[in-house]
């Protein structure tokens, strides 16, 4: 990938192996569409936008009362295997750095929300990998005596039953009217705080890092998916793209599109800081990706930013290619197309409802010179 200051770049896998359902139903929406980006000074992607208390609340200074925190300290103390779940709340860099210092101290496996993915660096020993109420975290989960959710929108997951006995510790900014569990005990307010005093005393329980290790392994075995026919599978996909990725100055930030490709995307891509992935979430919004690219690159335009992208989402913004190029925005739009709304496909089958509006003639995006010329993009 080039990345070239005002030559944009479209890359087609040539792949057209089934993509399956790994994740279950699908959940609602949540467009975080105010400071996505971190400046190059803070890491926090949660700033406040005009008259949304939502935003107003994430950026509570207010502090939990002593004496709940007292409560929340003892339940930590009792447990031998906690697991910290992070959410989207969590992604500022005063919250993210107080995450690593807790978690180290209780020696714990972390897991992360699609939007939190960063906060806890997937190359960090503790970090298994994501949570979003599917069957790939299941076995760590389980294994824990007490579940720490730290910045944890409930949004996030998908639509199902919670499926876990351990009590619950809830670290937020707010308590959500609506929940997935009622929590043991509630932290709401200021995060890095509440993470701080929850740390005094803390220490590790009876997790190991080898079975640290193994879970990690063993969540990644879990979301793999080898082409059973000619060209490269998702995961290779982004491994590829990740790899050249790697030799640059500095790790480009992805944007993800809703779809199939974004398990994928989400499990194979290392994050190494909160807002290195950018997906809208919960799980619902074609045609992200690429305007999401296009702001990260102008935001920091030294740095490359990659589209992760079904071909329906790209079909449903083609013309920000041309936006891209205006620009001079370094981005590279990586298109899995298989010719259909796969998820949605997956969804008329298994309710064995007939085929209708999510299947097209597959389309040849790399070999479209005429309009990539035209546009004066790369491919």
């Amino acid at each position: 990938m080039s990345g070239d200051p005002g030559r944009s770049r479209l890359l087609t896998p040539t792949s057209r192996a089934p993509i399956r359902n790994t994740r279950g139903r699908l959940a609602g929406s949540y467009n975080s569409t105010s400071g996505v980006i971190p400046s190059s000074k803070t890491a926090s992607c949660n700033r406040p936008s005009n008259g949304s208390s939502r935003h107003s609340a994430i950026n509570s200074t207010a502090s939990a009362p002593a004496t709940r925190v007292a409560e929340a300290r003892s339940l930590l103390a009792a447990a031998r295997r906690p697991v910290i779940i992070l959410g989207l709340e969590a992604r500022d860099a005063a919250t993210a750095a107080a995450v690593r210092r807790l978690a180290e101290s209780l020696a714990c496996p972390v897991l992360a929300t699609y939007k939190a993915m960063g906060v806890m660096p997937d190359a960090h020993p503790q970090y298994v990998g994501g949570f979003t109420s599917g069957a790939a975290e299941y076995e760590t989960v389980s294994r824990a005596d007490l579940i720490l959710l730290v910045g944890f929108d409930p949004v996030e997951l998908l639509r199902q039953r919670w499926r876990y006995s351990a009590p619950v510790l809830d670290v937020a900014t707010v308590r959500h009217a609506v929940h997935y569990v009622e929590p043991a005990v509630g932290l709401y307010g200021a995060l890095a705080p509440a993470l701080a005093a929850l740390g005094v005393g803390a220490r590790p329980g009876d997790w190991t890092p080898d079975e640290l290790a193994a879970l990690k392994r063993g969540m990644r075995a879990a979301l793999r998916y080898e082409s059973r026919g000619p060209g490269l599978s998702p995961q290779q996909v982004v491994e590829i793209a990740a790899e050249a990725a790697a030799q640059r100055p500095a790790l480009p930030r992805i944007a993800v599109d809703a779809g199939a490709h974004m398990f994928s995307a989400m499990a194979f891509w290392p994050c190494a800081e909160p807002c290195g992935a950018l997906i809208s979430n919960g799980l619902a919004t074609m045609a992200f990706a690429l305007p999401a690219a296009i702001a990260s690159a102008l935001h920091e335009p030294a740095r490359t930013a990659i589209a992760f992208t079904g071909d329906g989402g790209l079909f449903m913004c083609l013309a920000e290619l041309s936006t891209a190029v205006q620009t001079a925005a370094r981005v590279v739009t990586i298109v899995f197309n298989d010719g259909a709304l796969s998820l949605i496909d997956i969804k008329q089958q298994q309710r064995r409802l007939p085929t209708r509006g999510v299947r097209w003639d597959r389309p040849d995006f790399a070999a479209g010179e005429q309009l990539r010329d035209s546009l004066g993009a790369l491919g």
